[in-house]
């Protein structure tokens, strides 16, 4: 069964939208990420209300690197739709029909609400209205920013145009897309060192405040408690802040 389309055309972030769990996830992380910098920071009620905006900073860009992830994680499934395609128009299959059979084998794979099923369930809908499958793909692409999809809509309305080989142009852009991922893996491979020490060195600073804490309970009091002191503590907090993103950008390598 085709699962009908909940997301409007142009509507990214409801193509890589996020399930009930994934938002439930993404807010209790933010809740402890914004108690933790009051207690450590602050030790008042009356500071969370502005720390609400930090937590609102750092809900958007977890939520932009999940959509990341979702968008990685489609580019692996269009270059799996690729293949199961360019199988089946050499089984005889004309290229709309290739790509719509594959639907229960990209289905069995990554389940019903995947990237790649979505992608189909929008190709099946738009021939239904009698658009063509280039304007289809080109949709597409332009919807969701992949650099892939965008490539190969081009291609595939040249193609289409001149009566070219699409089982060779698939077969070709799944080729590209494995390279590409592999090479983003060997990246990721060789960042994984760097990407643990930042996680180490973003809780290493409560680490150490936590022990002073728990060591010499009055050492902080005089910074929680008076105006100077509150201005140090926000000081160090956008120092913080600052260094915490700074190492997020370093760290997320595009190709």
């Amino acid at each position: 069964m085709w699962k009908s389309l909940k997301w409007h055309k142009n509507d990214r972030e409801g193509f890589f939208r996020l399930s009930a769990s994934e938002k439930r996830y993404l807010l209790g992380k933010t809740l402890i990420v914004t108690l933790t910098l009051d207690y450590f920071f602050y030790k008042s009620f009356w500071a969370l209300l502005p720390l609400c905006g930090i937590g609102i900073g750092y809900y958007l860009m977890e939520k932009r690197i999940l959509f990341q992830k979702k968008k990685d994680a489609a580019r692996e499934e269009f270059k799996e739709l690729m293949l199961v395609t360019a199988t089946g128009q050499k089984a005889g299959y004309s290229a709309e029909n290739a790509f719509l059979s594959s639907y229960q084998d990209m289905k069995g794979l990554y389940g019903e609400d995947s990237s790649v099923c979505r992608m189909l369930c929008f190709l099946k809908s738009g021939r239904e209205n009698n658009t063509s499958f280039s304007v289809l793909w080109k949709q597409m692409g332009n919807m969701i920013d992949l650099e892939e999809i965008i490539e190969f809509a081009q291609v595939y309305e040249i193609s289409q145009k001149s009566s070219g080989n699409m089982a060779a142009i698939m077969e070709k852009t799944a080729h590209i897309i494995v390279q590409k991922i592999e090479t983003e893996k060997e990246i990721a491979v060789l960042l994984s060192a760097r990407r643990l020490e930042q996680k180490i060195m973003n809780i290493m600073p409560f680490t150490i405040m936590g022990y002073i804490n728990i060591t010499s309970p009055s050492y902080f009091q005089g910074l929680y408690y008076s105006s100077a002191g509150i201005f140090i503590m926000s000081l160090c907090l956008l120092v913080y802040i600052g260094a915490y993103v700074l190492s997020v950008y370093i760290i997320s390598v595009k190709i």
